[in-house]
């Protein structure tokens, strides 16, 4: 289900942002359901119409409910990635602490509510 859900996501717009990136966000049936998962994958994951496989990609999922968070998850994400030493840094992590060390501790500007 949620591989068809990103498969006709895909097919609606591409998700992927740069050479390096994509963020494929989706709606999930339910309530107060928000995830995301961050892939490294260092041969690259091949996305329809693009010339070069994506090292890193963030796959957000939520339900309706949880738009405000999903949107504000999208602009903290495409603030980290414009570091310009983010793809170097996700490339060379050693382990998935160092990958998540990256996304929690990468420059942004905080939301306070």
């Amino acid at each position: 289900m949620i591989f068809n859900l990103l498969e006709d996501r895909e097919r609606e717009s591409s998700t992927v942002i740069s050479q390096h990136l994509a963020i494929p966000h989706i709606i999930v049936d339910g309530e107060k359901v928000f995830d995301v998962i961050l892939i490294r994958c260092s041969d690259g994951i091949s996305f329809p119409n693009e010339p070069e496989p994506v090292k890193a990609v963030f796959v957000l999922a939520g339900t309706r409910d949880e738009r405000n968070f999903h949107l504000r998850a999208l602009a903290a994400i495409a603030q980290i990635v414009q570091n310009p030493r983010f793809e170097k840094k996700w490339l060379a992590a050693k382990s998935i602490e160092d990958l998540r060390d990256i996304i929690l501790l990468g420059k942004r500007k905080r939301h306070h509510e």
